[in-house]
């Protein structure tokens, strides 16, 4: 019963037509929320994230019981996120054993790159450092995001505790992690209109997404970009964490090709790499299946015990 003690003895009573069924004291499927957790402060403005606990657990709980983190980054195009957005959805995760952390991250439009990075990788230091209070392996951490979260992800992936992406709170905890899940992230920014992609996207404006993230036109200027592209950082030399990549067929916003380039150079380098295409899903809908989650659901248990 793990610290689960009884007030009162079990009630004796047995009545006509009464049916029982039996507890389960793991508790399993039951997920508590912990909302807007402050991770860091940021001058005068805090940053928060929503925190999902397995078996029913509170913050502080006594118990010797420790689950992997799984951090998640909400898509937003790199500006101003909805971290509820898919709450619903992260929950299944922590039904399976994680403690699942959707974590906010400063918007582009206040803070270029690479601040949304910096961010992330201080919720990972801040968890470990907090690991005892929520009930968290410090051992067994992973990173999943989707769009310019799933970019993130990837980001935070091939730049662990790399000292240039790193702010000095809790500096001595490692931001490093053992999973990597990309949904539909883009992976080079510069080549992003290098194939079949909706034509709104294509048209040269200085606020589309990745040159507000930049602070100029990369279609003009993509050495701009190549700090925050995520596939400049794999080389063979370099040891990286396992990557799960996801991307639908027919991504109107992140061109599938996106991921094809990021599958190829991890190959190239011999990196441990699983790639799917969702057939016919479009870019964020017709994905969030119980195929695909169970397919995220295996891959983080081979790689975070």
């Amino acid at each position: 019963m793990d610290g689960m003690k009884r007030i009162v003895p079990a009630d004796p009573s047995i009545l006509p037509g009464m049916k029982t069924v039996m507890a389960d004291y793991r508790d399993r499927h039951k997920v508590h929320y912990v909302p807007n957790v402050e991770y860091v402060r940021r001058g005068d403005q805090p940053l928060h994230l929503q925190l999902l606990m397995p078996c029913g657990l509170m913050p502080g709980a006594d118990t010797k019981r420790r689950f992997p983190l799984l951090i998640y980054v909400q898509g937003s195009a790199w500006g101003e996120q909805d971290v509820y957005a898919n709450l619903p959805q992260l929950g299944r995760l922590a039904q399976q054993g994680y403690v699942v952390a959707s974590v906010k991250h400063r918007s582009s439009e206040e803070a270029p790159f690479p601040a949304f990075l910096q961010d992330v990788k201080s919720a990972i230091r801040f968890l470990r450092a907090n690991a005892d209070r929520y009930l968290i392996d410090p051992e067994e951490a992973a990173v999943w995001g989707d769009s310019s979260g799933g970019h993130t992800a990837l980001m935070v992936g091939v730049t662990g505790d790399m000292e240039e992406f790193k702010t000095e709170d809790h500096h001595d905890c490692s931001d490093a992690v053992c999973a990597v899940v990309d949904f539909y992230g883009p992976t080079d920014t510069s080549q992003i209109n290098n194939a079949p992609r909706n034509p709104e996207f294509m048209k040269p404006r200085d606020d589309a997404p990745e040159n507000i993230l930049f602070r100029g036109r990369v279609d003009l200027h993509p050495e701009l970009a190549q700090p925050g592209n995520p596939i400049q950082y794999v080389s063979e030399e370099k040891e990286l964490p396992p990557f799960l990549i996801v991307h639908g067929d027919c991504d109107s916003v992140v061109p599938f090709n996106q991921s094809v380039l990021m599958v190829q150079k991890l190959q190239q380098c011999g990196k441990m790499v699983e790639f799917y295409k969702v057939c016919g899903a479009e870019h964020g809908t017709c994905m969030w299946t119980d195929e695909v989650l169970e397919i995220v659901d295996r891959f983080l248990k081979a790689y975070t015990g």
